[in-house]
């Protein structure tokens, strides 16, 4: 009797996990149609939903957590910059994955996508919310914080992304004397180079070092990365990030020359 009480806990058990598992991989064959009937950057809401659906489902199961919860961050990310085009709608969003970055980073400190995509959609948050808000949550320094911790988990995770994103960091984040003394342009064009070495053709990473390039005046190097950007064709598997940027080459290659 004990013996077919063990087996049956056994089969229980398993079949648990094989439905957990099974819902992550509805979730992600969703979350891979995202852009399907997109119209210009702009992506219908109905994959990705069924996406967040499934990983919120998913989330909710010890087993799958920790997996589930980095998709519903890159969903969140996802909805808030090519589905809602309404800004309180797209703060929803973001307010949603600030929640759910807060407990992941708490519960898996030292998980490299859950801090990478935390720091990505607090990015977001914060351009959403406003300066002031921002400002109030520390968010330059914590954004730097995060990008350093990327870094020192894994270097590799997203082509060098930690280090694509401290580079942005700093690009963008204003030098304020006494208040934010850190950012540089100099760290920006050091970290921007250092994760082109990991994939020279990303789209943001070459965007943002054109940039950054603009900005220390070397115009003509930054014109000669936009010209060779706008010759590439965006990654199918990341459609419509890659079009963005894409898109914003261009933009920059006209106005810079």
């Amino acid at each position: 009797m004990k013996v077919l009480i063990t087996l049956i806990s056994v089969l229980t058990i398993s079949l648990t996990a094989l439905a957990q598992q099974d819902v992550l991989d509805k979730g992600i064959a969703a979350y891979q149609k995202r852009a399907e009937g997109a119209v210009g950057l702009v992506a219908k809401p109905d994959n990705i939903n069924k996406a967040i659906g499934h990983f919120n489902t998913a989330a909710a199961e010890k087993e799958t957590e920790l997996e589930a919860s980095i998709f519903l961050m890159k969903c969140y990310y996802y909805k808030g910059t090519f589905v809602e085009v309404d800004k309180e709608k797209r703060l929803a969003v973001y307010n949603s994955s600030k929640a759910l970055g807060e407990k992941m980073m708490a519960t898996y400190p030292k998980s490299a996508p859950v801090v990478y995509w935390h720091a990505a959609n607090m990015g977001k948050w914060g351009e959403t919310s406003g300066i002031m808000k921002a400002a109030k949550e520390g968010l330059a320094d914590l954004m730097k914080e995060w990008c350093e911790k990327v870094i020192s988990l894994d270097a590799n995770y997203k082509n060098g992304g930690g280090y694509r994103m401290l580079g942005i960091v700093h690009f963008k984040t204003p030098y304020i004397p006494f208040v934010l003394s850190w950012p540089d342009n100099d760290d920006a064009l050091m970290h921007l180079k250092k994760s082109l070495t990991y994939n020279d053709k990303d789209f943001i990473g070459n965007v943002y070092y054109a940039q950054a390039l603009k900005s220390d005046g070397e115009k003509d190097d930054a014109i000669a990365i936009l010209e060779k950007i706008v010759l590439l064709k965006p990654n199918k598997t990341q459609l419509l990030e890659d079009k963005k940027e894409l898109k914003e080459a261009k933009a920059l290659l006209e106005k810079y020359k």
